[in-house]
């Protein structure tokens, strides 16, 4: 008999007198639908029912998600406590696994990338050029000093090197047309669609963070912003040096960024102009931390990511405390983001780019160094992953564009380096090497501790050093810290299964960035350095923004419709309020409470100078009595108005002021009994008080020798 069709077996259950039904063969065993299948059915049948149920609700993502917060909540510090912490992560870690195999997680699907198939344009005359003035600034930066020459020099090698690969998609003169076209138009249309708002929004947010009581919060300067601002003094007076020798040697960036503030908003050589640089240039270059969310993930993954990163409390106290440490995360994004947009596509502009922003990053901190390797890496994981031939090829071709142009932007340090390279790499190889003090231990059990405390800097403590975060506390806040141990198992599964060699790199990326922490072999409790490894932040923030990405997609597909819609929303605006507040807290509160507690308050030891000097006394009749471990005496003359000045005397100096007429004044701690004592035997007509100091703790005494006539 023929095999009966559908259509036999519906006219049988619509007329029944005629028969009973054909049966339906079961399916051979091999061809049986499998358990993903069934699953995706029966999520098919929940996304699109009208009533949220239990068992629609994607409540092993979000009890996943819960645990996880809960776990790095019992066992931060100071009480934390591993015997509760541990077992709820492991838990929070298996319903993850287990999520995924039921398809809850809706991990974001890396896109499409558009090879670019151009040819490569090589022109040899921007290129002869290139390499002669190349060859022109090395020669003439020796004596470690920028002059007019060298500079002029240096800007048409790095220039003409651009030139020389820079792929036009088309003319220059039709370029022109077209904007002279435009111009031309007498109405102009602006479109701005609701993704522009959000974004819009977003930044306003992340620059409330950022710029928010800037000139007070943190109100102190320590001994390293004196530092600093003697270097930006020499360069206005003439020393344009190309490294700074000073303090064991910085590269040059801040510097000029900071001496050029000074003069475009007349702040002077203060705290302010050297925040005003760190901060602006940080806050700008959190547009690649979009970009690069929006090339690994989507825009909304870009979105959760430089929200995150905007108003995460570490990466706004280190552009905040006017160091030079922000520059390190602040050009490894955009050098990341155009090397992996270029090996993706093949691109080779990126590359350029990306060697553009790695010669500037190495001229801005000495972390930063490490960024040739990480480059190198990135390449070796997208070759190892066997791209096609063309992109294989355009990609070394590519990185070896970078590599020049990185190189012509680092001529003028290139030339310090072979001329004087101890001084050059002092910080460096006195961490890594035995060049101040010899190993504690083997190096074979030194680095892999380190490399465990490093990774352990998000989620349990990022170090001892109160200038660049909070003392042995996490250096994420709770929820970016519980997105992270949610986003690690995800993207591992996603590199899984799909392969694709970004997220491998990702992961790599983490312990490659904190390299300049982990690799202090020889001052290991060093380790971790929330500045040495805060490019590390990047990949990290990534990865928190690629969870929680996967988090509220999970929700809104697995339920469906509006309703799906809506509680996405409502719990995204949740979690982001919560980080807003919690990041809040942890830098204006209880970053900035510790901050001004572990400084010294020169900055009221100053305003006290600059009052007497300003109303009857002078700038040259006031000191502050040295005293062992108290104020920088440079900042106290730097905060009243006097930077190449140092108001410090010791006790035992104090008889030379006697040769100068009063009035004077002399400032002590109050613990200096040597100091007091000595000055009311040298001038019993001295006026003794107490300055109130807004910090508890950090009051000093006024010693005021008055002039004839001058009254109390």
């Amino acid at each position: 008999m023929p095999e009966p069709s559908i259509l036999d077996y519906l006219k049988a259950k619509t007329f029944p007198w005629r028969g009973p039904a054909p049966e339906i063969p079961s399916l051979p065993k091999g061809k049986r639908p499998n358990a993903r299948f069934e699953r995706a059915r029966a999520f098919s049948k929940r996304r699109h029912s009208k009533v949220i149920t239990f068992a629609a609700f994607p409540w092993r993502s979000g009890l996943a998600f819960i645990l996880f917060v809960a776990a790095q909540n019992s066992w931060a510090p100071p009480d934390g406590s591993w015997q509760l912490g541990l077992p709820l992560a492991m838990i929070a870690t298996g319903l993850t696994i287990w999520t995924l195999r039921e398809g809850e997680w809706r991990l974001p699907k890396m896109a499409e990338a558009d090879q670019d198939k151009r040819v490569l344009t090589l022109r040899r005359v921007p290129l002869l050029l290139s390499l002669l003035f190349f060859g022109l600034t090395f020669l003439f930066s020796g004596g470690n000093h920028f002059n007019f020459l060298n500079l002029s020099l240096w800007i048409l090698g790095v220039g003409f090197a651009i030139v020389s690969f820079w792929q036009i998609k088309q003319t220059p003169q039709k370029t022109w047309v077209q904007l002279k076209e435009y111009l031309q138009n007498k109405e102009w249309s602006l479109r701005v669609s609701r993704w522009a708002i959000l974004l819009i929004i977003v930044f306003g947010l992340i620059a409330f963070f950022r710029f928010y009581h800037l000139a007070s919060a943190p109100a102190e300067m320590t001994s390293d912003h004196a530092e600093k601002l003697l270097d930006v003094y020499d360069i206005l007076n003439g020393q344009t040096s190309i490294f700074f020798p000073r303090n064991t040697g910085r590269e040059p960036l801040q510097f000029y960024l900071t001496a050029a503030v000074s003069q475009l908003f007349a702040t002077g050589l203060t705290f302010l102009s050297l925040k005003i640089g760190t901060t602006f240039f940080a806050f700008v270059s959190l547009l690649y931390m979009y970009l690069l969310g929006k090339e690994l993930g989507g825009r909304w993954v870009g979105l959760f990511a430089v929200l995150l990163t905007g108003v995460g409390y570490w990466p706004n106290l280190l552009a905040r405390t006017g160091l030079r440490f922000s520059l390190y995360p602040t050009f490894a994004a955009p050098t990341l983001y155009y090397l992996l947009r270029g090996l993706r596509r093949g691109t080779l502009n990126d590359f350029l780019l990306s060697g553009l922003f790695l010669g500037i990053g190495l001229l801005g901190y000495t972390s930063f160094r490490i960024l040739p390797l990480v480059a190198v890496v990135a390449l070796i994981v997208f070759l190892l992953h066997r791209p096609a031939v063309d992109l294989r090829k355009r990609a070394l071709i590519g990185f070896a564009l970078l590599a020049l142009v990185s190189l012509v932007v680092f001529t003028p340090l290139l030339r310090y380096m072979a001329d004087h390279f101890s001084e050059f790499g002092f910080r460096m190889l006195s961490r890594i090497g035995q060049t101040e003090r010899p190993y504690p231990g083997p190096v074979w059990q030194i680095f892999p501790v380190n490399v465990l405390r490093g990774l352990g800097m998000f989620n349990f403590s990022g170090g001892d050093i109160w200038l660049v975060g909070l003392v042995r506390r996490p250096a994420f806040d709770l929820i970016s810290a519980a997105l992270l141990l949610l986003g690690i198992p995800l993207l591992i599964a996603r590199y899984l299964r799909q392969r694709h060699w970004q997220d491998l790199f990702l992961l790599l990326a983490l312990p490659l960035l904190m390299l300049p922490s982990t690799l202090s072999l020889a001052f290991p409790e060093e380790n971790p350095a929330m500045n040495r490894a805060s490019g590390a932040w990047v990949p990290a923030f990534l990865i928190c923004a690629l969870a929680l990405d996967a988090l509220l997609h999970g929700i809104r597909q697995t339920l469906g419709g509006k309703a799906g819609l809506r509680v996405a929303q409502v719990a995204g605006l949740i979690i982001v309020l919560f980080v807003a507040v919690l990041n809040f807290r942890l830098f204006f509160g209880q970053y900035i409470t510790e901050y001004d507690l572990y400084s010294w308050n020169t900055s009221e030891l100053g305003s006290v100078i600059a009052d007497y000097a300003g109303s009857f006394g002078t700038l040259d009749s006031a000191w502050v009595v040295a005293f062992p471990y108290w104020v920088d005496t440079r900042l106290v003359a730097m905060n009243a108005g006097y930077t190449n000045q140092d108001y410090g005397i010791w006790p035992d100096q104090l008889s030379n002021t006697l040769t100068i007429p009063p009035p004077k004044l002399f400032l002590l701690k109050p613990e200096d009994n040597v100091g007091l004592s000595t000055l009311q035997q040298l001038y019993p007509q001295g006026l003794l008080s107490r300055y109130p100091s807004r910090v508890p703790t950090k009051e000093f005494m006024i010693f005021l020798v008055p002039a004839q006539g001058i009254e109390q």
